[in-house]
């Protein structure tokens, strides 16, 4: 990897495991880091690289075919949060939705008071789902942003209510604030919310980088151009995957510059986010090519747009059904985490299909 230190592997996604351990140790030991297949170079990253390079034609599609077939998930280490473990590939984590907000697209309103939150929260818990994900900013199509103020006041009296609760499950529960803000992210963790949950992958506010930092918490970065406002009009790409994963390979290295964890990190495709109904399909049935990223994948379809205009299904409740075939979809090409509204259903259709696709289930 560099002069002076060298290690043999096996296999691949060992070698790719340390090679991202190393990569916080560039600034103060290595000039750069390779890995080599048969004596040549076939992947590096060094000082002033913004991502990882895969050297040699064909070479990223061939590693990438190799993460599935050794069923390892590189870089991806346990997750201890509070008293609930994430061991990424055994099985898939459910994150429960719990927005705080009168305009989301399917539940806008029903539980922005505490009272009703916390219900809703425990309905979750009850159908154990692994994280509650709580947001005070809508960010379906179309949606105008909301002030700090507003958002701060929806979100942080639910996680404090949530954390002083005498129900154990709940206050136990791994909480992420879905959130672009800085600010909301600070004050939510010091509140009692765990995970950080950015769907703007930390481009809207970089300070987000230096908050997970500065608690130590697991930040998840998820793909996204332009604005809610905007983002529909910005759906051209000359090569999908490849540019959802160069965009997040980039905001990694940003975020590990900022001294996150990089085994804290988790990474999110942004299906409904500038992207068509045929574009979110293909990342469902490509979704392993986000695997080389070394981070647990998060899949977020639940009562999305494309699902109600393939079924011609207006009503966001109604979509349980098609949700349910894309969760399956996405176990069944290396999702880690779900995220989901109908808890009860989705965990049933986890479950089973981890026993259809996981090996270890």
């Amino acid at each position: 990897m560099t002069p002076g230190f060298e290690q043999e592997y096996e296999r691949w996604t060992d070698a790719l495991d340390k090679a991202n351990s190393l990569r916080p140790s560039l600034k103060s030991w290595f000039k750069d880091i390779r890995i080599l297949e048969d004596g040549r170079p076939v992947w590096t990253f060094g000082r002033g690289r913004k991502h990882p390079e895969y050297l040699g034609p064909g070479t990223y599609d061939r590693l990438a075919r190799l993460f599935i077939e050794e069923q390892t998930r590189p870089g991806a280490s346990p997750w201890q949060i509070r008293d609930h473990r994430f061991d990424w590939g055994t099985r898939t984590y459910l994150m429960g939705v719990l927005n705080v907000t009168p305009d989301s697209f399917s539940d806008g309103g029903e539980f922005n008071s505490i009272e009703a939150a916390i219900a809703q929260s425990k309905h979750l818990v009850e159908s154990n789902m692994d994280i509650l994900d709580i947001g005070g900013q809508s960010s379906r199509p179309g949606s105008q942003p909301t002030t700090l103020a507003e958002e701060c006041d929806r979100v942080l009296p639910i996680i404090q209510a949530i954390r002083t609760s005498s129900h154990d499950w709940l206050r136990n529960i791994p909480i992420s604030i879905d959130t672009t803000r800085a600010e909301v992210a600070r004050q939510a963790l010091t509140a009692g919310a765990d995970i950080i949950n950015d769907i703007s992958g930390g481009t809207y506010e970089p300070d987000v980088f230096k908050v997970a930092a500065e608690f130590d918490a697991p930040l998840i970065l998820m793909h996204l151009r332009g604005t809610p406002e905007t983002m529909q009009q910005m759906t051209d790409y000359d090569d999908l995957m490849g540019e959802i994963v160069a965009f997040l390979a980039a905001q990694i290295d940003q975020a590990v510059a900022a001294g996150v964890n990089p085994q804290k990190l988790a990474v999110d495709p942004g299906i409904g986010f500038a992207k068509t109904i045929e574009q979110n399909l293909t990342i469902l049935r490509e979704l392993e090519k986000m695997q080389p990223l070394g981070c647990p994948i998060l899949v977020g379809t639940s009562r999305k747009s494309f699902i109600g205009k393939l079924l011609n299904q207006p009503e966001a409740k109604e979509r349980v059904w098609g949700t349910a075939a894309t969760c399956d979809c996405a176990i069944a090409h290396g999702a880690d985490i779900i995220r989901v509204h109908d808890a009860p259903q989705m965990r049933d259709v986890c479950r089973m299909s981890d026993a259809l696709w996981r090996k270890s289930s």
